[in-house]
């Protein structure tokens, strides 16, 4: 063999197959493939967690600011709605009230706990926020408009399987007698069933973010009916929805 030949075959030999990659580099794809990974699973662990917390809802939608503030109110303390308005008792608002509870495994509850995400809904809303078609102030959804985008009765937003699971009957859905049984030792029982066509959400009552209201005194204005520390009649509902909604048709929503 000649020389020629020789030093070529020693060339063939030493050089990499064509479209191969060297080890080196290889190992620096994967190293950095892997460094890749771990930061996007830490980065969503991190997001998952804070996004369980209420500052994740005013850092996201500044929108929600007013909202947050008014779940953060100390507890059985005068305090202002999400309007602004007075409060006499922040108990008297679902949102305060709810916050630190020792009544569920949880000692605090969250804005998730009850507004839980659904990413319809959330695209939806950003859109119109984007669009600048989201009005403010926000208008009061009743727990039944809650509760649409993810196709379950309104009643299913405070009576469901973690919470007030003691009202729920054997078919899951929340049970109306069981519901009236809770009140019963009161002289004015404003869960009794005796209204056949009158079919209210909680929230016609129960209010989140402002005073809850005892819908009852609209009809009942006759009967000694205790209202809750906090809580107003009909008509003072109906009169702040005018103040803060001027022009709109009032409602006990």
């Amino acid at each position: 063999m000649s020389d020629e030949k020789v030093e070529k075959t020693a060339e063939k030999a030493v050089e990499p197959e064509s479209g191969a990659t060297p080890k080196k580099k290889r190992n620096k794809k994967l190293a950095i493939a892997g460094i890749v990974v771990v930061v996007l699973v830490a980065v969503g662990a991190g997001m998952m967690v804070w996004h369980e917390d209420p500052s994740f809802c005013s850092t996201m939608c500044h929108i929600e600011q007013t909202y947050v503030d008014n779940y953060m109110q100390e507890q059985g303390a005068a305090g202002v709605d999400k309007y602004g308005k007075e409060v006499s008792n922040t108990n008297a608002m679902m949102a305060v009230l709810h916050r630190n509870t020792k009544a569920t495994a949880k000692p605090q509850v969250l804005c998730v706990d009850c507004h839980v995400p659904n990413m319809m809904e959330l695209a939806h809303d950003g859109v119109n926020f984007v669009s600048g078609s989201y009005s403010l102030p926000r208008d009061e959804r009743t727990a039944a408009r809650l509760n649409s985008w993810d196709n379950k009765p309104g009643e299913s937003f405070c009576a469901n399987s973690t919470c007030h699971v003691y009202l729920l009957g054997d078919d899951g859905l929340l049970d109306y007698d069981k519901l009236e049984a809770s009140t019963k030792t009161r002289a004015f029982n404003p869960h009794e069933q005796h209204h056949e066509n009158l079919a209210l959400d909680c929230t016609a009552c129960h209010k989140g973010h402002r005073a809850s209201t005892v819908v009852c005194t609209g009809c009942h204005q006759h009967e000694d009916v205790t209202l809750p520390d906090g809580w107003v009649t009909y008509d003072e509902s109906q009169d702040l929805m005018k103040e803060v909604f001027p022009g709109a048709s009032a409602t006990a929503a």
